[in-house]
């Protein structure tokens, strides 16, 4: 019998922008130079909706999302999955 097998994402979004993919920084500066400017470094990073539209062109499906709550942030975790072929 056939077992479908999958792969997964985790993204971590602050301020709207995706931080961190499967636990690395996602930003195009490297994080030590995006956090000198101040807060999370999230202006360095991609939209949201950007980075779930690229991330769909290549074959993943958001699956579930959750939002937690922290003094000071409100972090969005993004789950998406794809099929190995």
């Amino acid at each position: 019998m056939f077992s479908r097998r999958f792969e997964y994402l985790c993204g971590q979004s602050q301020e709207g922008k995706v931080t961190f993919v499967n636990g690395k920084w996602a930003g195009k500066d490297p994080v030590e130079v995006a956090m000198k400017a101040g807060g999370s470094g999230a202006g360095t990073c991609e939209n949201i909706w950007e980075w779930l539209q690229a991330q769909g062109q290549q074959g993943w499906e958001l699956v579930s999302v959750t939002t937690e709550t922290l003094p000071g942030a409100n972090l969005t975790r993004l789950y998406l999955k794809r099929e190995l072929l």
